[in-house]
């Protein structure tokens, strides 16, 4: 037995040597599975990411005007930078207040959206031509068959390092959908003009306000006389034709529609200025544009000589608060609404147009605040200036992930 001494503890080394060898290749398996798992939930993050940022940029170009011509259109591309009006809210994506947080977005998250015409000789087939860099394909719908293809790109996980583990690596998802122009129109309650008050200053000028045979100026005041109507309508003039103003009394409710309001304040591009300085600019009043400034002391003035939309593509200007002033020669084609909520009254002018810029298609200014119309300006009613509408839905069957 003598020389049998010492086998258990060789069997005992061999035994703890396979034990140990079983644990490392469990933990090796377990880290793997670790990795591959951190993997998987990035490549699901990215792809979450850039479906919304799809989503986004899909609604924005059926809800903020459908991009009809190349100014305004959407940039090259949109991303983490752009402010244009077809680009997605970076903040409503990624950040505080976004849509998509938690340690993976944290760690180092991207996206970018590009819009393109799609090609009329096949247009719902995807080439991958149309998103080519070179020759560069327009960002609106330049055939005008009311089809736009839209890609999506969205990385989530900070770009490797050196020598970096694939698992800590960014990983990048894309998806692209044909975009087709399907307008839902907004019922608005049509109109030559509604306020408060009125005042024309330009005595002997006739034909200033053009109703038609049934849709009168609606003043909000008892009767006529002071702040509430002046000008020489109803003293021999003939300013206002064909047919005389209404008068239906202060305190009246809103006379646009709620839920229509909603849907264009939720279509259309809203400016929030701090101060005078800070208001959209000539440029930016063109399509559904709301104008939301902070305090009523402001005056939102405009001196430019373009013109505002067309006879075949109206706009739609909402006022908050504050003035908005025409003081140039540019028309302006649709539809200016002020919401005065700041309820001022009619000694107050929310909207003054001034110098020669003819208005066709209706005013309202709700409340009691009023309206002024000076110098060589006309107001025009045309009932088809009040056609407007939410657009853009995904063709069926286009929707699809690009490889990388």
């Amino acid at each position: 037995m003598a020389d049998e001494r010492g086998s258990a503890l060789v069997v005992a080394i061999i035994v703890t040597s396979l034990i140990l060898s079983l644990g490392f290749t469990s933990l090796a398996l377990t880290d793997q599975q670790t990795r591959e798992s951190g993997v998987e939930r990035m490549r699901e993050s990215s792809f979450n990411l850039a479906e919304g940022a799809l989503q986004q940029q899909s609604f924005l170009l059926g809800g903020k005007g459908w991009p009809k011509v190349a100014s305004p259109a959407p940039p090259s591309s949109c991303g983490q930078t752009s402010s244009s009006q077809f680009c997605p809210t970076p903040a409503a994506l990624i950040g505080g207040a976004g849509a998509y947080e938690g340690p993976d977005y944290d760690s180092g998250a991207s996206w970018v959206t590009f819009v393109r015409d799609n090609i009329a000789s096949e247009p719902q087939v995807y080439s991958s031509a149309i998103f080519a860099e070179s020759p560069a394909r327009p960002t609106w719908d330049a055939n005008g068959d009311g089809l736009i293809w839209v890609k999506s790109s969205a990385t989530v996980g900070a770009k490797p390092a050196v020598g970096a583990t694939p698992a800590t690596a960014g990983r990048t998802r894309t998806i692209i959908a044909l975009l087709k122009r399907d307008p839902i129109p907004i019922g608005l309650r049509k109109a030559v003009l509604v306020a408060g008050g009125l005042n024309i200053p330009q005595n002997g000028q006739s034909n200033v306000i053009t109703t038609d045979s049934s849709t009168p100026v609606v003043l909000r005041c008892a009767a006529y006389g002071g702040t509430c109507n002046s000008s020489n309508t109803g003293q021999g003039g003939s300013q206002i034709s064909p047919i005389p103003p209404q008068y239906t009394g202060a305190g009246q409710p809103l006379y646009t529609p709620t839920d229509a309001l909603e849907k264009i304040i939720d279509s259309a591009t809203t400016f929030t200025p701090s101060s005078a300085s800070t208001c959209p600019s000539e440029a930016q009043l063109t399509g559904m544009v709301v104008i939301a400034p902070t305090s009523n002391s402001i005056t939102c003035k405009y001196t430019g000589n373009t013109a505002h939309n067309s006879v075949t593509a109206p706009g739609i200007v909402i006022m908050r608060r504050g003035v908005l002033e025409l003081a140039g020669k540019g028309p302006f084609f649709g539809v200016i609404l002020h919401l005065n909520e700041g309820n001022d009254g009619p000694s107050k002018h929310c909207i003054d147009i001034t110098g020669t810029p003819d208005v066709t298609g209706g005013i309202i200014v709700e409340g009691n605040c009023g309206f002024r119309m000076n110098g060589n300006a006309r107001l025009v009613y045309d009932p088809n200036m009040w056609n407007f509408s939410v657009t853009g839905v995904v063709v069926q069957n286009t929707w699809r992930e690009l490889t990388a």
